[in-house]
């Protein structure tokens, strides 16, 4: 038999499981923070605006735990009670800081990719997980612009996952292939929805640009034949054109197959990897990214997760 629990703290001391009738945590990557949100018992403590929250989801099979997911910590953002009774409250991601998020100038050159999220994170006090092929930047700007839209922005040209977890700040090539993958049969979600969107398949991507030392428009194309996708930018050199083009291509190229899952819940985070088994005729098998998810706990009905995936 499964049983599920969830280990609530706020600024490290223990709350009793039974003040609390629902909780939910919203997990995205890229700019947006994580969320949790509870609904506890009227008469519940209630939090004060910055107080620090923790939640770990467990489930447990015959006494041994089967999944454990800790969902991080979360600063303490809105409060509310409803009819003079209801109380609930919400936390953002403790990652998510003012610091990250002011505006800010800055010139990187002759460095390399890994260098600059290093920099980053090293002035963010965030330990760096980074792993992609290394890609050297000659010139690059990043002006009037905070530092989770610097690094959005880049994770997006270079077909990367940017994400801030638990203390991290991960830097990471969608097709890496050591990126954690978690085995789903569809059989035992309680509902899933897998969608095929008919696109444009591109067999190569040619990037153009205006060189300045030449005052000559230059193009390089990666990949092999029609159709091709044109783009154009401020590319620094052929070689970071060529690196572009071939981000962009493989870009452009994902998320034909879509879809949604819902099952009892697991261990799995926005930026990992799924492998979906056991659809009809194995038709949809195989492979997806993790776009979002969300872990929803209530006593009624034990830890459920929601999971947004593409391939």
């Amino acid at each position: 038999m499964t049983t599920d629990t969830a280990e609530i703290k706020i600024n490290g001391i223990s709350v009793n499981i039974e003040d609390i009738l629902s909780l939910t945590f919203s997990d995205s990557a890229g700019v947006k923070s994580d969320k949790i949100s509870l609904k506890v018992m009227p008469n519940f403590k209630k939090p004060k605006p910055l107080d620090k929250i923790e939640v770990t989801l467990k489930s447990y099979y015959q006494g041994t735990i089967k999944e454990e997911l800790n969902c991080g910590l979360f600063y303490t953002m809105n409060i509310s009670r409803t009819n003079n009774k209801s109380l609930s409250f919400s936390g953002t991601g403790i990652e998510y800081n003012d610091r990250q998020k002011e505006k800010l100038s800055f010139h990187y050159s002759n460095t390399k990719l890994s260098s600059i999220v290093k920099i980053i994170s090293d002035k963010l006090s965030l330990k760096m997980n980074f792993k992609m092929d290394d890609i050297e930047i000659k010139s690059l700007n990043q002006t009037d612009e905070s530092y989770i839209n610097f690094l959005h922005r880049l994770a997006k040209d270079y077909n990367c996952l940017f994400s801030i977890k638990d203390n991290y700040l991960f830097f990471v090539d969608k097709d890496y292939k050591d990126i954690p993958i978690k085995d789903i049969s569809v059989i035992d979600c309680s509902s899933s929805n897998i969608k095929h969107s008919h696109k444009t398949f591109y067999k190569s991507c040619e990037a153009s640009w205006h060189d300045i030392n030449t005052s000559k428009t230059k193009k390089v194309t990666f990949g092999n034949g029609t159709p091709i996708l044109k783009i154009k930018g401020a590319f620094i050199n052929e070689n970071d054109a060529m690196t572009k083009a071939k981000a962009k291509l493989k870009s452009v190229n994902k998320g034909t197959v879509s879809g949604s899952l819902s099952l009892k819940g697991i261990r799995v985070y926005a930026g990992t990897k799924v492998n979906l088994v056991n659809t009809y005729n194995k038709e949809d098998d195989g492979i997806y990214s993790v776009i979002s998810c969300s872990h929803s706990f209530s006593r009624a009905n034990g830890w459920t997760t929601n999971i947004e995936i593409e391939n």
